[in-house]
C-alpha cells in the first residue's frame, strides 16, 4: 500500500480490521441487494474496490458505501481512480468522515493488484492477533455496536474471522445456542454434525467451560477442519472473552470490568490494562499505590467485607480479588489523610495488609506484587505486625534470597553475633538486642516493657552489646549490619519451629 492516501474517515484510525473483503457488484439493484445480504458483512472489515460497475454514477457509490457503514465495516481501499473511476466525489468524502468510515485511495497505477493488498493486510492481522489486546479489541468495537447487534454471535463472529475457527456455545444438555462456522456459511451443517456427534476425525476440537450469569454453566467447543486445533492461549483468550463479553453486558458489568482490570495491571499487561481503563473511564496513570489484603485464616473470603469497609472513601474501587489477596490500588493525588483512612479501615486482627508506595508502572506493580506475596506471611511472624510496608517485604526478600544461596552466606551474615554467642549470657544479649532492634524501635523503655525487666537493665544490656561489638549498636553502618543479621536469625528460628 506504498502511495496510498487517506483522503477521508480519521476517525476510523483507532478501529481494528479483523478482516479483508473484495466488493465489485455494487450496483445497488434487486439482484446486488441479494447477493449483499446473502454475503452478510459483519463488521471490522475492510473492502477493496474499484466501483467498476459503477464508476461513474456517484449515487450509485453512495448508496453503496452507506450499506458497508450500517453493516459496520471500517474502511474502503479504493483502486484504479483516474483509471476507472474519474474521480472520487466529494459528497463520498463527506460521508465517510461523517462515519468515521476510512477511505483510501490506491496510486493510480494500472500494474496494482487487489492480491497484493490482500495478501500484506492479511499478514498483519495474523501478526496482530499474537499481541496483547485481543480480548479488550473484540469488546470495544462491541461497545460501538447497537444494542441489539450486541450478541454473543457477533462475539463468535469477531472470534473466528481472527483465529480462523468455528466456534459452538452451548448449554449443558448440549443445545446450541450461539455458533459460528469458518470458513463462513457453514453454520447448519455443522449444527447438524454436532448435535449428531458426527464430527470425525477431521475437525480438530478444544472445549473450555464458562458461567453465564443468567443461564449457568456452559461449553463452548472450538472446531478446525483439517487444521491444528488452537494453542492452550488461544482457548483462554477465547473464553475470557466471551465469559468478559457475558459479564460487562450484566447488571454487574462494571465489576467485571474491574476485575479483568486488576488482572491487566498485577500481569503487566499495560496494553489490555489500558484499554480496559478507556472502557470504564479510569485514569490508571495516577495510581500509584497498591494495598494488598490477606485473611489470617485460609479459604475466608474477604473481597465483600473489604469494600463495604472502604466504601466512605471510595465510590468505584479498582479492587478485586487476585490469587491469595484482595489488591486495591489507589492514587496518592487523593491524599494522605484519605489514603491512610483507608488503610485504618482495612486494618483488622483477622488480616494482613500490606501497603505499598510510589509505584511507576505496570511492571514495577508486577515486582511489588511478586514480592509481597511470596513475603508477606514470613514478614507478618518475623515483625509480629499485621500492617506491613514495603520495606519490611523487602527485608523479608533480602533475607530469604540469602537463606536460598546456602550456609556459607548465612554463616556470613551471623558471624558480625560471633561476639555475643561466645558470652555465657549470650540468649539475654542476643534476645535483648534483637526486640529492641525488631521490635521495640530500639527504645529501651519500650524494650523493658516487652521483655518484662527494667529499664537499666536493657541500658546496661546494649552498652555492654556496643563494647563486646567494638561500636555503637545505635549508629549506622553497625546498626544496619545487625538489623539484617537479627532478622535473619529470627526467621531462621521461625523456620525451625
Amino acid at each position: 500500500m506504498r502511495g496510498a492516501e487517506l483522503v477521508a474517515g480519521a476517525g476510523a484510525l483507532d478501529r481494528t480490521v479483523s478482516s479483508v473483503s473484495v466488493l465489485e457488484y455494487s450496483n445497488p439493484d434487486d439482484v446486488q441487494n441479494a447477493l449483499f445480504e446473502a454475503i452478510s458483512f459483519e463488521g471490522n472489515e475492510i473492502v477493496i474496490t474499484a466501483f467498476a460497475s459503477i464508476a461513474d454514477d456517484p449515487d450509485a457509490q453512495i448508496k453503496a458505501v452507506q450499506r458497508l457503514i450500517k453493516a459496520g465495516e471500517v474502511g474502503l481501499i479504493l483502486y484504479y481512480v483516474g483509471i476507472l473511476m474519474p474521480e472520487i466525489d466529494q459528497r463520498l468524502i463527506r460521508l465517510a468522515d461523517e462515519n468515521d468510515f476510512a477511505m483510501i485511495r490506491m496510486p493510480s497505477l494500472k500494474y496494482l493488484r487487489y492480491s497484493d493488498a490482500i495478501s500484506d493486510i492479511s499478514e498483519a492481522i495474523m501478526k496482530e492477533e499474537r499481541q496483547d489486546g485481543l480480548i479488550v479489541e473484540i469488546l470495544e468495537e462491541m461497545s460501538r455496536l447497537r444494542s441489539d447487534e450486541r450478541t454473543v454471535t457477533t462475539v463468535l463472529k469477531m472470534l473466528r474471522d481472527r483465529l480462523r475457527a468455528g466456534f459452538i456455545l452451548g448449554d449443558r444438555d448440549g443445545r446450541v445456542l450461539n455458533i459460528s462456522t469458518y470458513p463462513h456459511g457453514r453454520e447448519d451443517d455443522v449444527r447438524t454434525m454436532f448435535e449428531n456427534g458426527s464430527l470425525d476425525h477431521a475437525w480438530a476440537i478444544r472445549r473450555t467451560f464458562l458461567e453465564s450469569p443468567t443461564r449457568g454453566k456452559l461449553v463452548l467447543t472450538m472446531l478446525r477442519e483439517n487444521g491444528i486445533p488452537l494453542s492452550d492461549e488461544q482457548v483462554e483468550t477465547v473464553r475470557e472473552t466471551v465469559h468478559l463479553f457475558l459479564a460487562i453486558w450484566s447488571p454487574d458489568h462494571g465489576k467485571a470490568v474491574i476485575s479483568q482490570l486488576v488482572k491487566a495491571i498485577l500481569q503487566d499487561e499495560s496494553l489490555k490494562m489500558r484499554r480496559l481503563a478507556d472502557l470504564f473511564s479510569i485514569d490508571v496513570g495516577s495510581l500509584d499505590t497498591m494495598f494488598m489484603v490477606r485473611p489470617k485464616k485460609a479459604g475466608v473470603n474477604i473481597l465483600d467485607d473489604s469494600m463495604s469497609r472502604i466504601s466512605a472513601f471510595v465510590t468505584r474501587p479498582v479492587m478485586d480479588e487476585y490469587e491469595d489477596y484482595v489488591v486495591l490500588f489507589l492514587a496518592s493525588s487523593m491524599g494522605p489523610d484519605i489514603i491512610q483512612a483507608i488503610a485504618d479501615a482495612l486494618t483488622g486482627d483477622d488480616r494482613i495488609l500490606v501497603t505499598i508506595y510510589n509505584l511507576k508502572d505496570t511492571g514495577d506493580v508486577r515486582r511489588a506484587y511478586l514480592e509481597a506475596s511470596a513475603s508477606a506471611m514470613p514478614a507478618h511472624l518475623t515483625f509480629a505486625r499485621d500492617v506491613l510496608s514495603h520495606a519490611h517485604i523487602r527485608m523479608i526478600d533480602y533475607c530469604m534470597k540469602a537463606i536460598g544461596k546456602g550456609e556459607d552466606e548465612i554463616r556470613d551474615i551471623l558471624s558480625l553475633l560471633d561476639p555475643l554467642t561466645r558470652q555465657s549470657d549470650h540468649e539475654d544479649l542476643v534476645r535483648t538486642l534483637e526486640v529492641w532492634a525488631l521490635d521495640a524501635g530500639m527504645s529501651t523503655l519500650q524494650t523493658s516493657k516487652i521483655l518484662d525487666v527494667h529499664n537499666n537493665t536493657v541500658k546496661y544490656r546494649i552498652r555492654r552489646i556496643s563494647n563486646l561489638l567494638g561500636d555503637d549498636v545505635t549508629r549506622a553502618p553497625l546498626s544496619v549490619l545487625l538489623y539484617r543479621a537479627l532478622m535473619l536469625t529470627r526467621i531462621l528460628r521461625l523456620q525451625s519451629d
